[in-house]
């Protein structure tokens, strides 16, 4: 028997589609797009520290402030740095795991369960936790290094602007490894083993396998984390709040400590305004950047 909407034709099979999707539409574009477009309409205007109105329409003049401050570019440099570190080690961590927990060993299934527990962790309480764990006094990271032999003495990381930024980002990486191993593990469970076996047979090793099916394979698995991962790092805050907020002086003040500061300790909400804007756009670049060089590469 034919169905409802085959019964009443394609358009109102479109339409109840759309009927569908418009609660959840609605609900997106409340949630973000509103959102989005005020923050975008406060930034071209100095609006007052109360909030109640816009305030005098200023054009550009909160972006031309802030692409002449030194305080942003630190910042932007403090970002770009806590990026790489924190893209690179998550997507190569969690590709390790992945590859790891694909094979076959006692306990692989309680490790796999024990991979979820990160990625199910808040990321403002893993900043807590990790603030804890590398404390100057009493932090299990200096016990760890002690009894290794690699230290004698406490040190204390997250006042060190040496060690401050580092720590941080391995508390992010600690999240969000889980998060892409959970993906690329995916990935590699829809490889067709028979594909490996035979370039066994065919005489080749582990890493001709790797670089020639294995990778090739998680190729699209591998564009979503990095995007993700490039997303999350540009936008990361509760990690790094949790455990510096910023500090000691700018070494681990990112651009969204920034933003948090110009609006909700100056209360400055245009030029807060402007730099979120500043902020989203690089990461809505660094995702593209990203999808295009893996396409591109794909291409050739």
């Amino acid at each position: 028997m034919a169905g409802a909407a085959d019964l009443l034709g394609p358009k109102a099979d479109r339409a109840f589609g759309l009927k569908l999707v418009a609660p959840a539409m609605i609900i997106l574009i409340v949630l973000l797009a509103l959102p989005t477009l005020l923050t975008l309409v406060y930034s071209l205007h100095d609006v007052p520290a109360s909030g109640s109105s816009f305030g005098p329409f200023v054009g550009l003049e909160n972006f031309t402030i802030i692409f002449s401050s030194p305080v942003f570019w630190r910042s932007a440099q403090v970002t770009l740095t806590f990026s790489v570190g924190f893209v690179i080690l998550s997507t190569v961590i969690g590709l390790a795991m992945a590859m790891l927990l694909n094979q076959r060993f006692i306990g692989r299934g309680l490790a796999r369960a024990l991979l979820i527990i990160p990625w199910a962790t808040p990321w403002l309480v893993i900043g807590i936790l990790w603030k804890w764990f590398a404390d100057g006094s009493v932090g299990g990271l200096n016990a760890v290094l002690m009894m290794l032999g690699l230290t004698s003495d406490y040190h204390p990381f997250l006042s060190d602007p040496n060690t401050a930024l580092p720590i941080t980002v391995l508390a992010a990486v600690w999240r969000q490894a889980s998060f892409a191993g959970i993906l690329l593990l995916a990935g590699l469970q829809t490889l067709p083993e028979e594909l490996n076996e035979a370039a066994q047979l065919d005489g080749a090793n582990w890493w001709q396998r790797f670089s020639n099916i294995t990778l090739p394979w998680l190729r699209p698995v591998l564009i979503t984390v990095t995007v993700f991962n490039v997303i999350y790092a540009f936008l990361q805050f509760d990690v790094v709040f949790a455990m510096t907020q910023g500090g000691p002086g700018d070494t681990t003040q990112v651009l969204s400590i920034l933003i948090y500061r110009q609006l909700f300790v100056n209360t400055n909400i245009g030029l807060g305004s402007a730099l979120a804007v500043i902020l989203g756009v690089v990461a809505l670049i660094g995702g593209l950047t990203i999808v295009r060089l893996f396409y591109r590469r794909e291409m050739h």
